[in-house]
Order: C-alpha cells, then sequence, then structure tokens
C-alpha cells in the first residue's frame, strides 16, 4: 500500500471516513447487536441478568487492555498494520463466541474480541491527530461519530430479526462477517499516516515514559476523565436499557430493538447539530459543556420522576432519548480537546485516553450490574456521571489556559536573548 509521506497528505475523504467509522463501530456492533439477546443468553446457560451483563463488562476491559497495548506499536509500527493485525483477531473472537459452549468460554471470547475491536478505536484516532488540527479534527471526528453512529441505529435491529431466524450465536457469526469485509476493504484502501522518521523505538522503558508523559500533562488527564465519565454514563444506558424496557416496561425484544434504534437516531442528530455549530465557528469546549448540562438535566429529572413514580414508558423514553441525544454534542468534540494536548505520540495518547475511558465505563458498569436492575439506575448514573464531567472539563480548560500563559511567559521572557 501507499504510505504517505506527510501527516498533512493524507486524504480525509468521505470514503475513508467511512472505512474508519466500519471499523471504529465494530466494538458498537458487538455491543448493540447482542443486547436484544441478552435474555436469550441468559436463558440458554441458565444463569442471572447480571451474570450476563458481565459479558459487557469483561468487552469493557477487553477494550481498555487492548488499546493500552496497541497505543505504543502504532507509535512503533505505523498505523496501518496494528490496526489490521486488530481486525483479524476481532474475527477469531467472534467465531469463537459463536461456539462457546459455556458462559466463562463466552466471557473469554468477548474479552478476545474486544482486544481485536480496540484497535479500531486507537488506530483512527490517531490518523485523525496525525492529519488535523483541532478545530477540522472535531469536525471529522463530530462526522466520524455520525456515520458510525448508523451501527446502533441498525445493530439492534438486525440482532432482533437474527434472534427470530436462529439463536444468539448467529449474531457472533454475523460479528464475524462484519469483522472480515472490514479486514479485506482495509487491507485494500486504509494508507499510511505516520511516516518512518517519526516512528519511535519500542521497549518497557519507552513505553513507560511514553505513557508517563501524557499522564504528567494535567489537562490531558483531566479531559481524558471527563470523557471516561461519559462512556460510563453511555455504557450505563447501553447494558440496563435492554432489561429496563423488557422487564419494567414488558417489551418485547423487537419492539426495544426499534426504541434503541431510535435513541441512536436521536445520538446522531445531536452529532449533526455539533457539526453544524462548530462549521459556523462555535468551540468545541462550547459545544461539549452545552451537551453535558443537556444530558445531566435529562438524566436527573428521569430520575427524580421515576422515585416519584410517573415515569411512564412515554416520559421515559423520550427523556432518555434526549440525554442519549446530547451525547452527539461530547463524544467527538470531548475527543479533539483531548487529542490536541497529546503531543508528537498520537499513538500512545490515544491509547491511554481509550483505554481510561473503558476503565472507567466498565468499573461503572460491574457496579451498577450488582444492583437490581430497576428504572432508577441507569437515570442516576447518567445525572451523577454529568455532574463529574462537568467538573472535569472546566477544571482541564483552567489548567490547560493556565499552562499556554505560562509558556507564552516564557516565550516573551527568553525571546530577547535569543
Amino acid at each position: 500500500m501507499t504510505s504517505v509521506t506527510r501527516a498533512n497528505a493524507l486524504p480525509i475523504g468521505l470514503p475513508l471516513i467511512v472505512l474508519l467509522a466500519l471499523l471504529t463501530a465494530l466494538d458498537a456492533m458487538a455491543i448493540d447487536m447482542y443486547l436484544p439477546g441478552m435474555a436469550a443468553i441468559a436463558d440458554d446457560f441458565a444463569i442471572s441478568p447480571g451474570r450476563v451483563q458481565q459479558t459487557l463488562s469483561i468487552f469493557l476491559a477487553g477494550l481498555a487492555i487492548g488499546q493500552a497495548v496497541y497505543g505504543p506499536l502504532l507509535d512503533r509500527y505505523g498505523r496501518r498494520l496494528p490496526l489490521l493485525l486488530g481486525i483479524a483477531i476481532f474475527v477469531v473472537g467472534s467465531v469463537i463466541a459463536a461456539c462457546a459452549p459455556t458462559v466463562e468460554c463466552l466471557l473469554a471470547a468477548r474479552f478476545l474480541q474486544a482486544i481485536g475491536a480496540a484497535a479500531g478505536l486507537v488506530a483512527p484516532r490517531a490518523i485523525i491527530a496525525d492529519t488535523c488540527d483541532i478545530t477540522s479534527s472535531a469536525r471529522v471526528f463530530s462526522l466520524l461519530m455520525q456515520v458510525m453512529m448508523i451501527a446502533p441505529v441498525i445493530a439492534p435491529m438486525l440482532g432482533g430479526l437474527l434472534l427470530i431466524q436462529g439463536s444468539w450465536r448467529l449474531i457472533f457469526w454475523v460479528l464475524a462477517v462484519l469483522g472480515a469485509i472490514g479486514l479485506v476493504w482495509g487491507l485494500k484502501a486504509l494508507p499510511e499516516s505516520l511516516p518512518m522518521e517519526r516512528r519511535v523505538p519500542i521497549s518497557a522503558a519507552s513505553v513507560l515514559r511514553g505513557y508517563t508523559r501524557q499522564m504528567q500533562k494535567g489537562g490531558f488527564m483531566l479531559y481524558t476523565l471527563a470523557g471516561g465519565c461519559v462512556m460510563a454514563s453511555l455504557f450505563s444506558y447501553i447494558s440496563s436499557a435492554a432489561f429496563v424496557f423488557t422487564d419494567h416496561f414488558a417489551l418485547s425484544p423487537t419492539v426495544f430493538s426499534y426504541l434503541f434504534a431510535t435513541n441512536s437516531i436521536a445520538l446522531i442528530l445531536g452529532g449533526t447539530l455539533s457539526s453544524v455549530l462548530l462549521t459556523r465557528g462555535a468551540a468545541p469546549l462550547r459545544v461539549t459543556l452545552g451537551g453535558l448540562v443537556l444530558h445531566t438535566l435529562a438524566g436527573g429529572v428521569l430520575y427524580l420522576l421515576v422515585l416519584e413514580g410517573i415515569a411512564t414508558l412515554w416520559v421515559y423514553s423520550m427523556l432518555l432519548a434526549l440525554a442519549v441525544g446530547a451525547l452527539g454534542l461530547i463524544l467527538g468534540n470531548i475527543v479533539a480537546l483531548t487529542m490536541s494536548i497529546s503531543g508528537a505520540q498520537a499513538g500512545v495518547a490515544s491509547a491511554l485516553m481509550g483505554t481510561l475511558h473503558y476503565l472507567v465505563a466498565a468499573v461503572v458498569g460491574y457496579l451498577s450490574s450488582l444492583f437490581t436492575q430497576g428504572p432508577a439506575v441507569m437515570p442516576l448514573v447518567v445525572a451523577l456521571c454529568g455532574v463529574a464531567a462537568i467538573a472535569l472539563a472546566l477544571a482541564a480548560q483552567r489548567m490547560t489556559a493556565r499552562q499556554a500563559e505560562k509558556a507564552d511567559h516564557y516565550e516573551g521572557e527568553v525571546s530577547p536573548h535569543c
């Protein structure tokens, strides 16, 4: 394949964005497509709903660990090779999951599947960081999110249809096929964005230095933790929605899949609004904070209505759609804000950010699974995570501004002597 010798020579056109979105969306497909089948998995293995939810928690943990592994590999071997290797691992994990004879085997397969899917998360972020400044990257990330969010629109419905045609195992066979399509397409069309002269040697010491350097950047870490709270809120919704709507509101898996798809459309609309605002000159931070406030208010109001016993199916669905739609204003922008502080080692920075995002989400998801999955838990997690994300984002902005002022002051002092 052709290697791009200059970072800004890589065309971020629609075909490449669609390819990156497909590879990024494999993790979303692996989560959302099997949601309608969670009850069937519980029945098949004679396990509790909480045990089934652990197949999601272990998937998130695998995503976190996988991204930490891929980061140094991306900075050493380029973006293309580790990404394609990860997609191949995803295909293998999907096949094992489809054949899993026990829930323990399914958990192991989900972990392997996530290790592979992690490459599709960390590599595209590094590719975009190689080629775009903060404003253009925010727009590209928002567009990427819009294309990628087609996955949660069709995945639950496709999962529901596959359940009608066969068992939950068919879902994982389809995931294997989707991964294989992405692998073949990537082999033919994915360019390399990291030139040889910018690659760094890989060793235990260099990896540790790279991660330590990023963790010493206060603004980077605060934005990363804010993004982790947002991901925790998102995955609280994903892991709890099926049981809330099928058990509490007694919806069928098919009806739930349509409702889940409607919320995903709200997420796409939020991403579209984000792109429009950015195109008209809105600052990524301002768009992020606006989305966080809306997300938090929707979750908080819904929680109070549930406590009062007046959250009907219609009210619950509308407020939840508002909370999910607000995520479209947040997700792409919080990533762009974080990566704008990453510096030269975009692979390590992207990996650290993604690892912490999914570790926070995995921990919150696991803790949520320990409680009875009633309708109040999810909106409470949404509201609490939203409040934390707002505080962290504001702190990150203040710290970044102070560091920029210090840098300008230092340059002003030394420039007369240069």
